[in-house]
């Protein structure tokens, strides 16, 4: 187990170029007031096993489910308890930045054991699919190799949509056991159309995210495959360049 907490009382770091969704700055969902506590998050690794599960068809459309079926995903669990979002895979961040002496890290993960303490290495976006203009909700999410898993504070989910913990009127995870799948709901004050929706599944009970959206990575790079890089799975694919041109002249503004 490996909780965060606050380095604002030990020193006085300058996180003012800190985007407006830090998780320190905003995330009392009670508005208590935190300055004295200390910021603790549940940070659980488990062992997955591909699990067969069949989405019902109003949570989930046809082309998802190759994606839900792949057991090589990459998915975040997402923590109740944890009070920041947190991955060992560098690779599936977007914007990503490091932290340094000019830009230190405002937190350290602590673990359950002796000597486990580790401080951020820095900070990116992890795109999750959901019901949305852009199809994604960006949750800023912490770098450490140290960690094992990937998890992301639900209240992350909303912040990703523009929205603070002020705005909104509940949230709500309802796991659908007999489909395999879980919704996640927070339930904007004003306007219902504001409202934050993203779908998962369930492995062993826990709620995890569909596959995470990874960077576009250049073709030119010894790295790219045609799972990460648009180029190439265009070019080994007619009918993905159809659609994309297609959506691309779609997209277009008229006028």
């Amino acid at each position: 187990m490996l909780p965060a907490i606050n380095l604002l009382k030990e020193k006085e770091w300058d996180i003012s170029t800190l985007a407006d969704d830090d998780p320190i700055d905003g995330g009392d969902l009670f508005e208590e007031g935190r300055d004295d506590l200390d910021y603790m998050s549940s940070i659980n690794a488990v062992n997955i096993n591909c699990m067969s599960c069949s989405p019902s068809v109003d949570v989930y459309h046809a082309e998802p489910l190759l994606t839900l079926m792949d057991p090589d995903a990459l998915r975040a669990q997402i923590d109740t308890g944890a009070d920041v979002s947190c991955t060992d895979q560098l690779h599936m961040l977007h914007q990503y930045r490091a932290f340094d002496e000019a830009f230190p890290s405002p937190i350290k993960m602590i673990g359950g054991i002796v000597n486990s303490n580790a401080v951020p290495k820095g900070y990116g976006y992890l795109h999750i699919p959901a019901h949305n203009e852009r199809g994604f909700l960006a949750v800023r999410t912490f770098y450490t190799p140290l960690l094992r898993t990937t998890l992301v504070d639900e209240r992350g989910l909303f912040k990703a949509a523009g929205h603070k913990a002020k705005d909104m009127m509940s949230e709500k995870i309802t796991k659908h056991y007999d489909t395999g799948t879980f919704t996640y709901h927070a339930h904007h004050k004003l306007k219902s159309t504001k409202d934050v929706i993203m779908h998962g599944v369930l492995l062993n009970s826990k709620c995890y995210t569909n596959a995470l959206i990874p960077p576009d990575v250049s073709p030119d790079s010894d790295k790219a495959t045609v799972h990460n890089s648009n180029v190439l799975a265009m070019q080994a694919d007619p009918a993905f360049a159809k659609e994309c041109e297609k959506a691309t002249l779609y997209a277009r503004p008229r006028g």
